[in-house]
């Protein structure tokens, strides 16, 4: 759960894009026949989970930075990278959104000194 309730200009684009590419994808879909949407009824369950994991980490710069530089193609660009690496997943972390989008995963687990 994130503390910080202020939300960056970065972020507020960063969304902004994301949304974006995710009209442009429904879009594409809409325009398929019943057959095609009943055969990438998957895809299509997938991209929406992405895209609704991603937005809960905007808050991240290099997430957010990334999505803004992807532009119309960070959706198409995240489930390629998913299924290039048979990654199908219900519950995304920031690191899995970090490894779809490209990016270094990073380690927030701090040791405990004995």
């Amino acid at each position: 759960m994130r503390i910080m309730t202020t939300v960056t200009a970065l972020e507020t684009q960063a969304g902004q894009v994301l949304d974006q590419s995710y009209a442009q994808f429904k879009q594409a879909q809409l325009a398929l026949s019943k057959e095609q949407i009943f055969a990438n009824a998957a895809q299509i369950f997938t991209v929406g989970e992405i895209a609704a994991a991603t937005r809960q980490y905007l808050f991240d710069e290099e997430i957010a930075q990334q999505v803004i530089k992807l532009q119309d193609q960070v959706l198409p660009t995240m489930y390629q990278q998913g299924q290039s690496g048979e990654f199908l997943k219900l519950n995304f972390t920031g690191n899995d959104i970090r490894w779809l989008l490209g990016l270094p995963r990073t380690h927030h687990r701090q040791r405990i000194s004995k």
